[in-house]
């Protein structure tokens, strides 16, 4: 999956997010921050000496998102599909 798809992706985690009444709210600003930095992370970046190590960050945002599956596994099986599509985009950005 290339950046592009990953856009897409992110959009339907999005879109699946709004359309579940059943996640607090502390879970849908977890979920909209880790978009949040997905997107972030895909920004051109080389010249920020600031940053981290992209790598590491990749890391912790594919943690990140197979928790929030497990989380969502039964009550969610969208959010869980999307999270899925994320994670395994992320496994392979190549960073």
């Amino acid at each position: 999956m290339n950046k592009k798809e990953l856009i897409g992706t992110l959009e339907t985690l999005h879109e699946e997010l709004q359309g579940a009444s059943t996640v607090d709210a502390d879970t849908q600003a977890l979920l909209v921050t880790l978009v949040q930095d997905i997107h972030r992370l895909m920004q051109p970046s080389r010249d920020d000496p600031t940053r981290d190590d992209p790598t590491q960050e990749v890391e912790d945002l594919t943690a990140q998102v197979q928790d929030l599956m497990l989380k969502f596994e039964t009550d969610h099986p969208q959010l869980t599909r999307a999270l899925n599509q994320v994670s395994s985009a992320l496994a392979n950005l190549g960073i």
